[in-house]
């Protein structure tokens, strides 16, 4: 099992939060769901041999919710890669 952070947008109200513990908790291979409204992000527990990151975004945004996993925000937020690493500083 590995733990896994998802940052969620759209996410406004207590009952998104529910919606979305309902939705991840019923993935095959997904634990120990926590939604927090505040910080705008899923934990979980995930098996990788059963389901990954990718599959949970994919479930999130059919629901209506753009995410990422977390370890993506540096690369989304420095230039690694978005823009062929031409931003010009």
């Amino acid at each position: 099992m590995q733990n896994a952070v998802i940052k969620i947008s759209g996410m406004e109200h207590e009952g998104s939060a529910d919606e979305l513990n309902a939705l991840l908790s019923n993935i095959d291979g997904i634990s120990d769901v926590r939604v927090s409204l505040m910080d705008a992000q899923v934990t979980l527990k995930m098996d990788e041999n059963r389901v990954s990151a990718d599959t949970l975004v994919h479930a999130l945004e059919t629901a209506g919710y753009a995410s990422y996993p977390k370890q993506d925000e540096q690369e989304k937020t420095s230039c690694g890669g978005c823009c062929g690493g031409g931003c010009g500083g």
